[in-house]
């Protein structure tokens, strides 16, 4: 099946596994994964020139190059399915902020991205992407872009600004973008399923019925009950983790062969026993979804649910703690498959997280936020360089919905920090337990790091 014998909006496509688990949390077109809310921001600083003609032209490009920005996904009984339309140009809302002085720039850039958040994307309207350029000068802009989450994920994003350079620097030069060929998402979805039936996802299914042998997910207490029926909010609590912790944590990491996240989640493990009092420990994450190499220029939705299983009794040091995250992780990364095929095989995997006074929290870390290396721009010829443009710790009332629960992301920056980004919804906690818990994960981190000042063991 060809990419264009597809994009004629009346072949029916299967879908991904990922918008299957999607599905598991549809609460209609006004709320949940499949409302207006449930979508993505990022933001890029914009350093040269921008023709917005130019920058028009570029992300209608981006719009046919991939698939998920100009598919419709149909919920009906049964397995559902999607359908790909032609492209159409996504729309540009361009801010002329002429007079901004340079010191106030960052924060202008912070509070577009606060009222984008706050906003919403229907996702019945085709294509799934805005953007807004906000202009201070000739040569200095920001540009946001807004999908939904339903065809990005976090890789997405920053593909769409590689995307989005190459294909302006094409129009503005009169040359070809020079982007290695894409694959379209719904080969993906063909991939997956073959894979699904195959015995190396079978013995995966077996192992994770081992793994995960009586166990639940370690869900938190809430402070609101989810039969009271508040209003459905999801904010977010932004912090900064000091350089000194993220230097701690990443030579701790080297020294224990580990992974930064590897640190980073041992000490969120100490945090949930803290709270909660558990030592049999099951912590979610994210992963990219991505292993196939294949479609590593793709756009659309990849990311995946992995269970984290650990067991704190009788773990006497930060060594042995390590010990067991490395070996939890890895032995997990080696079984990663699509988070639906794993609550189908253990029904009772999310049992304490469904209570009405407890409820999910999900533990992810990114890597770094950077320049475009693909195509830094040449501010001197015409083209804008590109940087993307990180959290800032000042807190937001109206994000991106959540299904339930909360959300932490770490994403390492440039300054040597890292940048805390804790979403939650408002019918469940209340904004001083966030902080709280923020507050107490950066004090476990700090005493992780002090005690393993002293010689650790490597971890094997």
């Amino acid at each position: 099946m060809t990419a264009s014998s597809t994009a004629d909006g009346t072949t029916r496509l299967p879908l991904s596994f990922n918008q299957e688990f999607l599905r598991m949390f549809d609460s209609g077109d006004e709320s949940g994964p499949f409302g207006p809310r449930f979508h993505m921001v990022g933001v890029w600083r914009l350093t040269g020139p921008v023709d917005p003609d130019h920058l028009r032209g570029a992300l209608a490009d981006v719009v046919d190059r991939h698939e998920p920005l100009r598919s419709q996904i149909v919920r009906e009984a049964g397995a559902g399915h999607q359908r790909v339309f032609p492209a159409t140009p996504p729309r540009l809302d361009v801010r002329e902020c002429p007079g901004v002085p340079v010191a106030e720039r960052a924060r202008r850039a912070q509070e577009l991205r606060r009222e984008i958040e706050a906003g919403t994307l229907d996702i019945n309207e085709l294509p799934h992407l805005r953007a807004v350029l906000l202009r201070f000068d000739a040569r200095d802009a920001v540009l946001l872009l807004q999908t939904h989450h339903t065809a990005t994920d976090g890789m997405s994003m920053r593909l769409l600004a590689r995307d989005l350079a190459a294909y302006y620097t094409a129009r503005k030069d009169g040359t070809d973008a020079g982007l290695p060929p894409v694959r379209p998402y719904h080969e993906f979805v063909a991939w997956e399923r073959e894979q699904a039936a195959s015995a190396a996802t079978a013995r995966s299914l077996d192992h994770w019925r081992r793994k995960l042998r009586d166990a639940r997910l370690t869900a938190l207490r809430t402070d609101h009950l989810k039969s009271a029926g508040l209003p459905s909010v999801t904010a977010a609590y932004r912090f900064t983790v000091g350089a000194d912790l993220v230097s701690g944590a990443t030579a701790l990491a080297k020294d224990a062969c580990c992974s930064p996240f590897m640190v980073l989640l041992a000490a969120y493990y100490r945090l949930v026993h803290r709270i909660t009092g558990a030592t049999d420990v099951v912590v979610s994450t994210h992963t990219p979804g991505r292993a196939n190499g294949k479609f590593n220029d793709t756009v659309g939705s990849f990311f995946n649910f992995l269970p984290l299983r650990v067991d704190l009794a009788g773990c006497a040091d930060v060594g042995e703690l390590l010990r067991r995250t490395r070996a939890t992780c890895l032995d997990a990364y080696a079984h990663d498959i699509p988070a639906i095929q794993l609550f189908e095989a253990l029904p009772d995997l999310m049992s304490l997280a469904m209570r009405d006074d407890h409820a999910p929290v999900t533990f992810q870390v990114f890597p770094r936020a950077r320049a475009l290396e693909e195509d830094e721009g040449d501010p001197d010829a015409g083209t804008p360089a590109f940087s993307e443009i990180p959290w800032q710790p000042q807190s937001a009332p109206v994000v991106s919905e959540l299904p339930d629960g909360a959300l932490w992301t770490l994403s390492f920056e440039p300054s040597g920090e890292a940048m805390g980004n804790l979403m939650y919804r408002t019918d469940r906690f209340d904004e001083a337990t966030v902080v709280r818990m923020a507050d107490e994960y950066r004090e476990v981190l700090r005493e992780l790091l002090a005690e393993a000042a002293a010689p650790v063991a490597r971890a094997a």
